[in-house]
């Protein structure tokens, strides 16, 4: 009878401490509002011209803990973070010369973090911006904010606190930058422990011009099972671009869409189903923009275990890329390509999960 009455306490106790623990996560739970102004620190003075070239990367460096010896638990892995701080720094200074090597003048990353357990408390934004030096602005907004994370259920794997999100970098002047939230979110209790998802929208003043460039870095939702969240995500996104098109504004949307594109269908067979990167419906682009991808090429990988391009269970995506108006021209990022187009660098998904895609456009008159 004691013992019993020791394990009825016992179990009291767990369900009591697990209600605290879920108790305080909602409290401190992250609600951004729909609009937040974001600051631009160090912000240019160099403007925008008609019929200049400007070149845009866009990149999801994987918070610097998803490179090519890495697995994750969500993608069929074991793994919820790198085995060391210094795994991390060697992928992050990886990182930091794959924008060395490819300078562009719009970098717009995704999964930056600022300070989290998974990336040994590394603040990359800080990191990334005293790397490019006083010639880039840095805008930053977050989209994982989190006091702590329980999964995977381990001492050693579990997440733990997340501070990271999207960030831009420019060296042209900025005039404001905001943060959009995205409508739809998980449900109480997973929502308190997970992602609020956003876009990063920069509006850039045009030499010459009462129009502007308008610069959006995304991250959408994955893990979607029943598909609720991306719909509500892809309306957001296409009444923000008609928008923006009936006030003749030039537009480059760039980032994860963690969907597949159209023209991308098919292109790689579904071998595990851990992750299924659903396609964007043929519906979904308003008239007066296009898509800016590379289907040679994959930007994304499964982290199902770590990378073997020779192993028959490595998984590939297309869901990195961009869209842009219609009053844009694309041209070649690389002088030996056949078309003019976006290009995925194929990087053997040495340092992230993603291959970053670069563009190269110029303003229509």
């Amino acid at each position: 009878m004691k013992i019993l009455k020791l394990v009825i306490k016992l179990f009291i106790g767990v369900f009591c401490l697990i209600g605290i623990f879920i108790g305080v996560l909602t409290i401190f739970e992250y609600r951004p509002d729909d609009i937040v102004d974001i600051s631009i620190e160090n912000n240019q003075t160099q403007t925008v011209s008609l019929s200049e070239s400007l070149t845009f990367m866009t990149f999801n460096i994987g918070y610097a803990g998803l490179g090519k010896d890495e697995d994750f638990v969500m993608d069929g892995g074991k793994s919820g973070r790198p085995d060391s701080k210094e795994t991390v720094l060697n992928y992050f200074d990886g990182i930091q010369s794959i924008l060395s090597d490819y300078q562009v003048d719009f970098y717009l990353l995704q999964e930056v973090d600022e300070k989290a357990r998974r990336s040994y408390s590394v603040n990359q934004v800080k990191g990334i911006s005293t790397h490019l030096g006083n010639a880039y602005s840095t805008q930053y907004a977050y989209n994982f904010n989190v006091l702590f994370v329980p999964f995977p259920v381990s001492f050693t794997e579990h997440i733990g606190y997340v501070k990271s999100g999207l960030a831009t970098y420019s060296n042209f002047a900025v005039n404001t930058s905001e943060r959009l939230q995205f409508p739809g979110s998980f449900s109480w209790p997973l929502r308190i422990a997970n992602l609020k998802r956003a876009m990063m929208v920069s509006y850039i003043d045009i030499t010459d011009s009462n129009k502007q460039l308008v610069v959006v870095n995304l991250h959408m939702s994955a893990y979607d099972g029943d598909g609720s969240l991306r719909a509500q995500e892809m309306a957001f996104l296409k009444t923000f671009m008609e928008a923006e098109y009936e006030k003749g504004n030039y537009v480059v949307i760039g980032g994860d869409f963690n969907q597949t594109f159209p023209d991308a269908v098919g292109i790689y067979e579904v071998i595990q189903d851990y992750y299924i990167a659903y396609p964007i419906e043929d519906t979904f682009l308003p008239d007066g923009f296009n898509y800016q991808i590379d289907i040679s090429t994959p930007s994304c990988r499964l982290l199902n275990q770590p990378y073997d391009p020779n192993d028959s269970n490595t998984q590939y995506y297309i869901i990195d890329g961009f869209i842009v108006s219609n009053n844009i021209e694309v041209e070649k990022y690389f002088d030996t390509q056949d078309t003019n187009q976006a290009v995925t660098l194929d990087l053997d998904f040495e340092h992230s999960d993603h291959n970053p895609v670069v563009m190269k456009i110029r303003l229509l008159p």
